[in-house]
Formats: C-alpha cells, structure tokens, sequence
C-alpha cells in the first residue's frame, strides 16, 4: 500500500514537473519558427504564408491540447520530432545521452568510494587536526562553483602542463575509449564539489550513528569496535546519503551541463543547450522530462535502500 502511495505520488511529482517544463519552454521569447526564418523571409512572406507554416509545425494549436499530445507519448518513450528539420528526437539525443551516461558513471564511480572513505575517517576521528584539515578542505570544495573550477583546471593542466586538451573535438556518437580519453578534465571538474558534499553528510551520519542507542547496545554486547564500526555503524551512516539521493543526481546533471558546455563534451547537457538556442521547445522538453523521470526513480530507489539499511526504518515497518 505505501509502495503504491509512493508510485502514484511520483507521477503526480513528475506530471506536475511536465506541466511545468511546458509552460516554461512556452513563455520563451519566440519560437521556434521566429529561428527558422530570417528577417528577409519574414519581410517577403505573406500573412497567409507565415499562418500556413505555424499550421504546419502545428503551432497555431491550443497550448493544452500540444501539451497532452506531448506528454501522453512522452510517458511512453515518444518524444516526438523536432519542429523544424522533423527528426525523431529520441533518435537525436540518444547519443548525447549515452555520453553524459558514460560521464556521469565515471564521476559516481569516483565520488562515492571517496566520498565514503573520507567521510568515514573524518566521522570516526572527529575533533583531530585530520578531521579539521579535511573538514575546511571539504568546504572550500564544495564552495566553489563548477565552471570555476573547470576553467582552473583548463588553466592548469592545458594550457600550463598542456597534458589535455582545453576543448573536446569528438562527434556525439565517438566510441567509448575516445570519450574515456577526454573525460578526466570534465569528470574531475564535477568531482570535487560532489566529494566534498558526499563526504560531509557521510561524516555527520556516521557520528551521529556513533552516538546511537542501536550502536551502544551493539557494544554492550560484547562486539569489538571493529565489528561494531563495519557491521553496524557504517551502513547506517550511509543512510543521510541515500535521503540525498534525488539532489545528487540533480546536482550531477547540473553539473554535467556546465561541463559539457565548458569543455565542449558531446553530451546531453550540450544538446540542452544548443536546443534552446535554436528555440526547439520539443527537444528541451524532452530532455527535461527524462532527467525529471531519471531524478524521481532513483528516488524510489533510495526509499527502497533506506528501508533495507536501516533497521529503525526496518522495525517501524514490521511495526
């Protein structure tokens, strides 16, 4: 019963981001046949020429009846096509989107063994100059934006050390060891906010496991700090990760558009981008509801995780 309250509470989230992305992309200055045609065209055609093409690309339609027609396919995998040129859209981002696929595994592939790592350390030796020096550490990192941080590292290691490339020349359907060749700049750039994010709530769960009445009842039962620290404490700890599930993901989008847009990397961020410039509403669309879809199911995901972690959770429910 709460798992299907937890579905439809979903829908309803990502039915409302939907509506919300539409009226967005609506309200942009323009459209996308005001980018199709130039001034000299629009200064030649006719009244009745420029309504016939908005029939065309079916822009003189009501704003919720376009909105329905979109949606109702896009919850099947339907994106539609492009407004102008009238290519499937699913077929022109789907490369992009294995790219940001391939990058943002590397980031999370990364980040979370170290994330882990330093927030345990730092969490089981709190108060020592180590837990001080990595705690500010931690705070500068995640204080500094993205692309700041990219343009150091362009600074640094291409432009200094010239050890790779400042812009990345690769087509969106490039092999996976060519993008694995360009990736460490643009990984790197996203890693170190998210460590340092990761690891401070790591840091924080684990102390306050440490803390807890689960925890010394483990110890007054005889079990060695070791056994209380690995077989205990430290899934628990991993709990205030998991409620933050749904912002790391967002925040590794985010991050991944501003990578992509810094560093020239064929992803999805990039096509985002080059989407609202050129005013095609469908692909911006279509590209915000998958991430909107991707967002909400890891969060289910981490609801699931979080109750089989965690045993007060585990014990409510049996409750």
């Amino acid at each position: 019963m709460a798992l299907m309250r937890r579905l439809m509470l979903s829908f309803l989230i990502l039915f409302m981001v939907a509506v919300f992305v539409f009226a967005a992309t609506e309200v942009l200055p323009g459209d996308a046949l005001d980018v199709y045609l130039s001034s000299d065209d629009l200064a030649i055609m006719s009244e009745a020429d420029i309504e016939e093409m908005r029939q065309r690309f079916g822009l003189d339609r009501p704003a919720w009846v376009r909105f329905w027609e979109w949606f109702s396919g896009a919850i099947f995998g339907d994106l539609g096509k492009t407004l102008i040129d009238e290519n499937d859209i699913v077929d022109l981002i789907w490369h992009p989107l294995l790219n940001s696929i391939i990058l943002g595994a590397i980031i999370t592939a990364i980040t979370l063994p170290t994330a882990f790592l330093i927030g345990s350390i730092t969490g089981y030796n709190r108060g020592s100059r180590t837990d001080a020096a990595v705690s500010t550490l931690t705070i500068v990192g995640y204080s500094i934006p993205d692309f700041v941080i990219g343009n150091v590292l362009i600074i640094l290691f291409a432009v200094w050390l010239a050890l790779f490339p400042a812009v990345i020349f690769v087509f969106s359907n490039a092999s996976t060891s060519e993008l694995l060749a360009v990736s460490l700049l643009p990984a790197l750039t996203v890693i170190i906010g998210h460590v340092a994010h990761q690891s401070r709530l790591l840091r924080a769960g684990f102390i306050e496991t440490m803390n807890s009445e689960f925890v010394e009842r483990a110890r007054l039962s005889g079990l060695s700090e070791r056994r209380v620290v690995f077989r205990h404490a430290l899934p628990a700890s991993v709990i205030p990760m998991l409620n933050s599930l749904a912002l790391y993901v967002a925040g590794l989008l985010a991050g991944l558009v501003v990578v992509e847009r810094v560093f020239g990397y064929p992803g999805l961020g990039r096509e985002l981008i080059e989407a609202v410039a050129r005013r095609e509403v469908h692909v911006v669309q279509g590209i915000t509801f998958w991430s909107a879809s991707f967002i909400i199911f890891m969060n289910l995901l981490a609801d699931f995780a979080i109750i089989a972690l965690d045993p007060r959770v585990r014990s409510a429910k049996s409750a």
